[in-house]
């Protein structure tokens, strides 16, 4: 069967195959979360590689590894994780004077309901989401992945991301950041596990945000994927963390 992304609103029960076409239309205005097969895993700050062979000290390594444990909440392990709360910046989201939209749940095949409860389950057990009253709602989509039986679970927020204003915020352009690392000699990169989960919600974001499945009426606390702004937000805290320490090479 043949479907666009108009289509989902008409079918009563309805998963997208992973890979497919309708997928790839609808990959930017959905919320897709990601797998969470263990949301704490610890960071072993006693194994952790803190010094190099023949260059580093003992001791230098010791007060390395002093510092780490002293800062040992905002490291992760391996996995997708519920990382500690930003400082700083919440994510707020702004639709005026719009009047709350609450779409019908979306009814989940039998077969896969127990795997969207679990997985909403450890969302709660987190402290990511929380059980709403709010006026809105947004229905929950299904995404079997290819080998037919696990699955990806989505929110669709297109309706919610039509009322909700965009923000000014600047976001980089690849090309300017080309442009100055054509300069430079050594690059680094830090891995954000799981960062937009580090923002705070505001009350009325919380409400915005609100979806609903089968089991009942979520919103959520920290700022999840796809909503609009949300891309902004978290670049705001990425300046706010590396502001005075980037610092690129002019040309010579």
């Amino acid at each position: 069967m043949k479907m666009n992304a108009e289509d989902l609103d008409s079918e009563p029960t309805i998963y997208i195959h992973e890979g497919s076409e309708l997928l790839s239309q609808l990959r930017d205005r959905l919320v897709l979360l990601p797998e969470l097969k263990d949301l704490s895993p610890s960071c072993d700050i006693e194994t952790a590689d803190v010094g190099e062979p023949g260059i580093t000290t003992p001791d230098e390594e010791r007060k390395m590894r002093n510092i780490l444990k002293y800062h040992r909440s905002i490291f992760l392990g391996n996995g997708n994780a519920a990382p500690a709360p930003a400082r700083g910046v919440v994510c707020d989201l702004d639709v005026g004077d719009a009047k709350p939209v609450a779409q019908r749940s979306r009814p989940v095949a039998p077969h896969l309901s127990m795997k969207v409860y679990e997985l909403i389950k450890k969302l709660l057990e987190k402290g990511l989401v929380e059980h709403s009253e709010s006026p809105w709602a947004s229905p929950i989509v299904i995404v079997l992945k290819k080998n037919g039986v696990d699955i990806r679970i989505c929110i669709d927020y297109r309706v919610v991301n039509m009322f909700i204003k965009l923000s000014n915020y600047p976001l980089p352009l690849i090309d300017d950041l080309l442009i100055g690392f054509e300069s430079a000699m050594w690059f680094m990169s830090l891995d954000m596990a799981s960062g937009f989960w580090a923002i705070r919600m505001t009350e009325r974001a919380k409400l915005i945000s609100a979806f609903v499945c089968p089991f009942e009426h979520f919103q959520w606390v920290r700022m999840p994927f796809g909503l609009k702004n949300a891309p902004l937000v978290y670049q705001a805290v990425i300046n706010n963390c590396l502001w005075g320490f980037v610092r690129l090479p002019g040309r010579s």
